[in-house]
């Protein structure tokens, strides 16, 4: 019998993401180090997945389905844009590796989840730059900044992060702003000094910025409240 205070996971929520290199940023871009990838047959593909956080009990998994796998998912940020790709072997000391652990049968208990009664509240900020000050707070802890998620939800685009409150996770909010289009490139760049250059940008390298990546999913968040 489960302790009184204990929860139990009564299945997950698996949020499909945009592409592969969605992923591979997730997992690898600005990480102290990459997440470990689970895979597993779905429906005729390989469904590659990251848990990425946790709400009221439910694990939250970002996904991207493929007609194939591998050892790793590779991801290299360099001059040229991002390169991701599935591979056999860690073999190339320019990339970062997040290593693609293969699962035979998920348990029952992180089978897929449609229906969520518990959804994280919202909060709308005016523009980008204060989406993002709340994305770097973080970074005043030496910790990885927080990603941002852009959708459309059916009245136009949104981006935003998942921000804790607290250390309890009943308190975790969703600031969004709204844009006119989806994400132009992976990341934004960032900096006290330079609020107006505030930008999405395709690489990490400009020196005097803070930088935080976004990940673009393939359909609205179904844990998040408006």
């Amino acid at each position: 019998m489960p302790k009184k205070d204990e929860v139990r996971i009564g299945g997950a929520c698996f949020v499909r993401l945009d592409s592969l290199a969605e992923l591979g940023r997730l997992s690898c871009a600005l990480e102290r180090a990459p997440f470990p990838l689970f895979a597993f047959k779905s429906g005729g593909l390989y469904r590659i997945a990251a848990q990425a956080d946790l709400f009221m009990g439910t694990p939250i998994f970002y996904y991207f389905d493929s007609e194939k796998t591998g050892e790793f998912l590779a991801y290299r940020n360099s001059g040229d844009g991002e390169d991701v790709q599935l591979v056999g072997a860690a073999n190339n000391a320019s990339y970062l590796y997040a290593p693609v652990i293969r699962i035979s049968k998920m348990p029952d208990s992180l089978e897929p989840k449609k229906d969520f009664p518990d959804k994280f509240m919202s909060i709308e900020v005016e523009d980008l730059p204060s989406l993002v000050k709340v994305g770097t707070y973080k970074m005043l802890f030496e910790e990885p900044p927080l990603p941002l998620f852009s959708f459309e939800n059916g009245k136009g685009w949104l981006i935003g992060t998942f921000a804790r409150i607290d250390d309890y996770e009943e308190a975790s909010i969703f600031f969004y702003a709204r844009t006119s289009g989806g994400p132009t490139s992976g990341f934004v760049k960032y900096s006290p000094d330079k609020i107006s250059e505030t930008a999405f940008v395709g690489k990490t390298d400009e020196h005097g910025f803070y930088y935080i990546k976004v990940l673009k999913l393939a359909e609205p968040h179904p844990l998040v409240q408006f």
